[in-house]
């Protein structure tokens, strides 16, 4: 079965996949993006873009939205963007986000978990309002307490997985799973989330789950190693210490004879078998039309805090035929595949 699979794969791939083949909101047309203005802005909108180090989902998530607002039409001539990178400093952040309130932008667009807590905490009652872009748990990470009515004028669009999703597609791939290793960066709030989420219903569903952390490439590599000899499957929810780790990771699994999953398809690039999660290039794309709407008059409170309802699966070819299991064929004929690393068909 799983040779026919691959050579079904071959020539799929031969006959031209693309790139990223599940189906894509379409861009606005001109006409349409013109027909959403108000009028004649008195100047340009201000906007501050900020993010948190240079990890793929987040790079995708600003490139897609900055490309988004442009196919609105809204150019440096009706934005005007700066954008500023805190690297991994959230202190950094915050002092990019207090420089923005001080400089009375309209709005500070935040990339990623940190740079959203640094953005909400900034702005105070200044009347700057902020969009975030893929905060797993937006209620405690940014206290916001309404999501379909959010409150001090915060609201953005969630890369959340729910537990239960994420723990069925771990059964799919692992048919009686009965425990699950986890293992993810500690400062890292959205995989922190992702994972709590995950432990939180194996507890109802009577899935025992080992649990590491790490701060260092050198740290997830050693974590990996004793979570493998402790779980029937390995799961890394996707952050930047586990995704420099990868290939120690990869190792790991491979040695032990355990399936490496990933809530992110960076990491199936890099060696995990499979994966479930955000399409980020859509994540981006959304943000960006909430950004049109609140640029064009939409009040923030009427906006609810986005969620997907349909996610990508990913699956590495390589990892694929060397694996030592059936996947479904739902999951095969659904999925994206990267054939080598940093390579998709």
């Amino acid at each position: 079965m799983k040779k026919a699979v691959c050579l079904l794969l071959g020539a799929l791939l031969l006959a031209g996949m693309l790139f990223g083949c599940s189906k894509k909101e379409e861009a606005p047309p001109k006409e349409e993006a013109s027909a959403v203005e108000t009028g004649e802005e008195a100047g340009p909108y201000k906007i501050g873009l900020v993010q948190c180090g240079s990890y793929a989902p987040l790079d995708t998530m600003r490139e897609s939205f900055m490309s988004r607002l442009d196919e609105w039409g809204y150019d440096e001539v009706k934005v005007e963007l700066d954008y500023q990178n805190a690297g991994e400093d959230e202190g950094k952040a915050a002092d990019i986000c207090k420089q923005f309130a001080r400089d009375k932008v309209d709005m500070i667009v935040a990339v990623g978990a940190p740079a959203a807590k640094a953005a909400t905490e900034a702005v105070g009652s200044s009347g700057v309002k902020v969009l975030f872009a893929g905060v797993n748990d937006p209620s405690p990470t940014l206290g916001i307490k309404n999501l379909s009515k959010p409150e001090r004028g915060v609201t953005g669009v969630s890369d959340r997985v729910s537990g239960q999703q994420s723990v069925e597609f771990m059964q799919k791939i692992k048919p009686g799973l009965k425990s699950i290793g986890l293992l993810y960066s500690s400062e890292d709030k959205n995989a922190e989330a992702a994972a709590k989420a995950i432990q939180d219903y194996c507890r109802q569903v009577g899935i025992d789950t080992h649990v590491a952390t790490a701060v260092s490439a050198e740290g997830a590599a050693s974590a990996a190693q004793e979570l493998c000899g402790q779980a029937d499957v390995l799961f890394t929810p996707g952050d930047g210490v586990t995704t420099a780790a990868a290939g120690k990771i990869q190792e790991a699994a491979a040695q032990a004879k355990k399936p490496w999953l990933a809530g992110s398809d960076t990491l199936v690039q890099n060696g995990a078998l499979a994966s479930l999660g955000a399409d980020y290039e859509e994540v981006g794309n959304k943000a960006a039309d909430m950004a049109v709407q609140i640029m064009v008059g939409t009040q923030v409170s009427q906006m609810p805090v986005h969620f997907f309802d349909s996610w990508q699966a990913w699956i590495n070819q390589a990892a694929l035929e060397s694996f030592e299991g059936e996947l479904p064929e739902d999951l095969l004929s659904t999925a994206n595949y990267v054939v080598r690393k940093g390579e998709a068909a």
